[in-house]
């Protein structure tokens, strides 16, 4: 009993020496020893600037707000970033996400990218794309850059209506430590 009670003493003592705690330690060897890790995204639609951040990445519950990762589904990967100023959805049409460069265009369905001002805008039209490169897929984490000319639902219903064909641009799109979940 005597020896049990000094090794929890001395096991107090050399905890409280160490330079961050055990939950610390553990979060930053789950980052790569980044510690918690910020997801960034920025881009411009139509000149206008996005910007939406994610402190601790790594541990931001699924459909929270703001959030910023990518999903792996069955066999595909869902890019999704809501914050204040915008939200913005992608999907890779792959079931084995590396670096590379991946190019979508019209398909035999409307697929919803954004959502800006109240406004829906997709890949509608034949001359609408979106164009997502992934620069680096490191630690469980992704960045790259990205951009896209995308067509405004201007009134759904059981006949969608839209807008002017490729007439909303997205610029200088770019993410950072984007995390991607399986």
């Amino acid at each position: 009993m005597k020896f049990s009670f000094l090794a929890l003493v001395a096991m107090i003592i050399c905890s409280s020496c160490l330079k961050q705690s055990i939950p610390d330690a553990m979060l930053a060897s789950k980052s790569g020893g980044k510690g918690r890790v910020t997801a960034t995204m920025s881009y411009k639609i139509s000149g206008n600037p996005v910007s939406i951040s994610v402190s601790d990445a790594d541990n931001q519950p699924p459909d929270s707000y703001p959030h910023l990762y990518c999903r792996k589904n069955q066999s595909y990967y869902t890019f999704e970033a809501v914050g204040s100023t915008g939200e913005i959805t992608f999907t890779f049409l792959t079931d084995s996400l590396t670096v590379g460069r991946y190019p979508y265009a019209i398909s035999m369905y409307d697929t919803f990218v954004t959502e800006y001002n109240g406004v829906n805008e997709y890949v509608y039209a034949p001359s609408d794309s979106i164009t997502v490169n992934v620069t680096s897929f490191t630690k469980g984490h992704i960045s790259g850059d990205f951009s896209a000319v995308l067509t405004p639902l201007i009134m759904p219903g059981n006949v969608d209506v839209f807008g002017v064909p490729s007439s909303v641009p997205i610029t200088n799109g770019s993410f950072k430590d984007v995390p991607v979940l399986y």
